[in-house]
């Protein structure tokens, strides 16, 4: 089978699949989106800030408590980390690049 008569055959089932809402359909739906907007606007403003606001103050909430575990469990550590006096070296090492010998310190 070719592309084309695939993509044909393809779109001729696609076609018996697709649904098309009658007249009735149509009017649920708008009557259903009408009182759900009717719903939510009989709440006020309050209650739509409320509803956006929630999983905002939510996540700072989660991020924060990480923050503060996290702090603490540092805290804690009975050894303290090593910092960059404890990394460097007092050795050099020397860096050969093309025949020159490079010392770093």
């Amino acid at each position: 089978m070719t592309d084309d008569t695939f993509l044909e055959q393809l779109r001729n089932d696609a076609r018996q699949l697709q649904y098309e809402p009658d007249d009735v359909m149509t009017t649920r739906i708008a009557a259903r989106v009408r009182a759900r907007v009717s719903e939510e606007a009989a709440g006020g403003v309050a209650l739509i800030l409320a509803r956006w606001f929630r999983p905002v103050v939510a996540s700072l909430a989660a991020l924060s408590l990480a923050a503060i575990v996290g702090v603490g469990w540092l805290e804690l550590s009975p050894e303290p980390a090593p910092g960059l006096d404890a990394v460097s070296s007092s050795q050099t090492v020397d860096v050969s690049v093309g025949g020159d010998v490079f010392s770093v310190e």
